[in-house]
């Protein structure tokens, strides 16, 4: 039998030798991956939703992790390892997950996960863009706790400069673009629709110079990317500062809301950013603006309470009971 040149190149013996050999060389020989792309302010970021059964609304973190954790239980959104149990439910958090509290990055990772969990139930997330997020984004540190700050000191290779607190080279890298939670907030919006209900940290103020919420979101986001001109995230008047619904007279709020409403589509405006001290969810202007910041953090007094938007109901979630909202008015506590 003839026995050809290249049988004889590969002893039978060293055949199983040859793949193991060749894998590191090939992997070598690939060309890199690639790192994902930085975020871009032209990325689309979805604002509208309809068809959702039941809508769950929470207010200002502040970095309690644990009381996040807990209000979410109590709206049955996650079970008791944490894990999501919500089903099609959507979530909306109205932003101000940092600040004044060291879980930060706690609360981050939690609402991170949940949001594939909840995709893959067929529910969604939705962490707005509040005033305290743009701040981080953007240098303004006034209101990081120290053990906040110093939690972050695993984000960057760089040592912290003598004097400086422990933790800000990390933290800067950390909201940054490229950063692990600069990245994720700037995929995110300020203002969504959910069937007929706008959700907002402060507010959407009649001035607004936008006639559609993806006009709205750009302009706030504007102001997280470099090179553009100022934008709504830092405006007084923007989405994430705005109280003139919560703190404005009657006779001016109200047609300011009808407008803003007519403007977007919707029937009413849920809000954080202005905390109510008495630990209650309240509405005002004919129930058409409600206000979810009960002061959930322990600094805040650790309020626990959730909005809930279901079958045309509008209901406050309490660790007592529940109470309907109606027409500016707290009905009857149900457990």
């Amino acid at each position: 039998m003839r026995v050809f040149p290249e049988e004889r190149t590969v002893p039978p013996t060293l055949r199983p030798l040859v793949l193991p050999l060749l894998v590191p060389l090939l992997l070598a020989a690939a060309p890199p991956v690639a790192a994902p792309a930085p975020p871009s302010l032209e990325d689309a970021v979805p604002d509208t939703f309809t068809g959702v059964e039941r809508v769950v609304a929470v207010g200002d973190v502040h970095g309690d992790v644990d009381a996040l954790k807990e209000v979410l239980r109590l709206a049955k959104l996650i079970d008791g390892k944490g894990r999501w149990s919500g089903g099609k439910a959507h979530l909306v958090q109205t932003g101000d997950i940092p600040d004044r509290g060291e879980h930060t990055r706690e609360a981050f990772e939690l609402l991170m996960r949940l949001e594939g969990e909840a995709r893959a139930a067929g529910g969604r997330v939705h962490a707005l863009l509040g005033n305290h997020e743009a701040m981080n984004m953007l240098g303004d540190l006034r209101y990081v706790a120290p053990g906040e700050m110093a939690s972050f000191a695993d984000q960057s290779p760089e040592p912290d400069a003598s004097g400086s607190p422990r933790g800000l080279n990390g933290h800067r890298a950390a909201y940054g673009p490229q950063g692990r939670y600069g990245r994720w907030l700037r995929t995110h919006p300020a203002v969504v629709r959910i069937n007929d209900t706008l959700f907002v940290h402060g507010g959407v103020a009649p001035e607004v110079p936008a006639k559609t919420l993806l006009e709205l979101n750009r302009w706030v986001r504007q102001d997280l990317f470099p090179g553009n001109p100022p934008g709504g995230a830092r405006d007084p008047q923007g989405p994430l500062w705005f109280r003139g619904y919560a703190l404005g007279q009657e006779e001016e709020a109200a047609p300011a809301l009808e407008a803003v409403l007519q403007r977007f589509g919707a029937k009413r405006m849920v809000m954080g950013h202005t905390t109510d001290r008495d630990g209650k969810i309240r509405t005002r202007l004919d129930g058409k603006a409600v206000f979810i910041d009960t002061g959930l953090s322990t600094g805040y007094g650790r309020h626990l309470s959730a909005l809930e938007l279901r079958g045309g109901k509008v209901t406050a979630l309490y660790v007592d009971g529940r109470v309907e909202l109606v027409a500016g008015k707290a009905g009857k506590v149900s457990p």
